[in-house]
């Protein structure tokens, strides 16, 4: 059986968090035991660095003050931990648009290619991610790569498809 390894999007992260006005209980509930399984398991969670950014951002517009400061914190804390102790979570900066002759590359293939798709720019960094990673795995031939992802239109880009996905 092939080890999986995750691309974590946005969607997922707002239901891990329980940022208010963009996660459900029940799918918070889901997501939970799918983070759990997957530490336990030991196996790779990848956050692209732009989700980063998008998750702050969702966190900063939650209507109740101290509800904010608290996600911020544990968000931050989370983050940091990542950089410097044992974590599940691998923060990747995205390659592909590391210089601007590369982020100019990419958003030329963005408006020909992905936001034809319904993909956004930080969607668009979440399947560049699993695609690397896809490239760098596949000759190892025991892991499978796939976006943990709500949005059916990226999550239909995996790599490898995911045997009873949370969408």
């Amino acid at each position: 059986m092939k080890k999986p390894v995750y691309v974590v999007d946005t969607s997922y992260l707002v239901e891990y968090y329980k940022v208010d006005g963009h996660y459900k209980e029940n799918s918070h509930h889901q997501i939970w035991q799918r983070f759990d399984s997957a530490i336990k398991n030991k196996n790779s969670l990848y956050i692209p660095v732009p989700i980063i950014f998008e998750l702050a951002n969702h966190i900063a517009h939650v209507k109740d003050g101290n509800n904010r400061q608290k996600l911020a914190e544990r968000f931050v804390s989370d983050i940091q931990n990542s950089l410097t102790k044992d974590s599940p979570f691998n923060l990747v900066p995205c390659q592909d648009f590391q210089s601007i002759e590369e982020l100019a590359k990419n958003l030329v293939e963005f408006s020909s290619r992905y936001a034809k798709q319904g993909l956004g720019l930080t969607d668009t960094a979440v399947y560049l991610q699993a695609e690397q990673l896809f490239q760098s795995y596949k000759r190892l031939k025991n892991y499978s790569v796939h976006i943990w992802t709500r949005d059916e239109a990226l999550k239909a880009l995996e790599p490898d498809t995911e045997q009873n996905p949370f969408v």
